[in-house]
């Protein structure tokens, strides 16, 4: 499964990122939704447009856990995932210590018991969670048994990880991986970090990540998404040819991969 994810495109309405999809050949989409503003009817209208264009959706974004950020909101994101039909609920954390993040994190767990929506956390350097081994040991250590892991390209190389730190995830703890691609070395600072993973990201295949690898160490089970916020891309190509665009270069990846061994977990 290949999704277009909700960052690429977020000069679009969900209406808009669902034609988008659609019209390049995903097979799945993300949307970033503002739980004030985004009724259960509109998703229901959402998923009967996804429906209607043979598309998944793959995930909601985003809860933001931390101080000051209202619990009501993430209750809504999450019936409006489940309304959706959504695979995964993206959620990072701005909590500046590990017990705030687990505490929040059990609660909205707790909440998403019998929904089809699980629970996906993302590690990213200049959040609560700022690592791959920091987001397992968050999840295994408050047995948060239904939850997974978003695996960022971009984030997994910028918190000094490699593909084969991947290897030793127990099976179905990936829930999706995120593909774009950077040069090698990285900015200074977390500022620079963080505008780098909004701003100015390259379409697989462009920058040094090690993409193969990474690839290499998830079964092909796993879902992609596409997610390259680039100023530069957003720029010069709308919605529709940017997803069409990043989507020939994901395939072009896959392609060049093709015969090479994949994980099997």
């Amino acid at each position: 499964m290949i999704s277009l994810a909700a960052g690429t495109v977020l000069d679009a309405r969900p209406t808009r990122v669902l034609e988008a999809a659609g019209a390049a050949g995903y097979d799945a989409a993300g949307l970033r939704l503002d739980p004030a503003s985004v009724s259960l009817t509109e998703a229901a209208r959402l998923r009967r447009q996804a429906d209607d264009l043979g598309l998944r959706v793959l995930d909601v974004e985003v809860v933001r856990l931390g101080p000051g950020r209202p619990v009501d909101d993430r209750r809504r994101l999450l019936d409006l995932a489940e309304t959706l039909g959504a695979r995964f609920l993206l959620t990072v954390s701005e909590h500046e210590d590990d017990a705030a993040t687990a505490a929040d994190l059990c609660r909205l767990h707790d909440a998403a018991r019998g929904h089809t929506t699980r629970i996906a956390l993302e590690f990213m350097r200049f959040t609560g969670v700022p690592s791959l081994a920091a987001a397992l040991a968050l999840l295994e250590g408050n047995d948060l048994t239904d939850a997974v892991v978003v695996v960022d390209a971009l984030h997994l190389h910028r918190a000094g990880e490699s593909p084969e730190d991947l290897a030793g995830v127990p099976a179905g703890r990936i829930g999706y991986v995120q593909l774009c691609d950077a040069p090698a070395r990285a900015p200074h600072g977390l500022e620079a970090l963080s505008r780098e993973a909004r701003h100015e990201r390259l379409a697989p295949g462009e920058g040094e990540l090690p993409l193969a690898g990474l690839l290499a160490q998830v079964s092909p089970a796993v879902p992609l998404s596409v997610e390259v916020q680039s100023d530069r891309l957003a720029a010069r190509c709308d919605p529709f040819s940017r997803a069409g665009h990043l989507l020939a270069r994901t395939q072009r990846l896959l392609a060049s991969l093709d015969g090479r061994s994949r994980a099997t977990t």
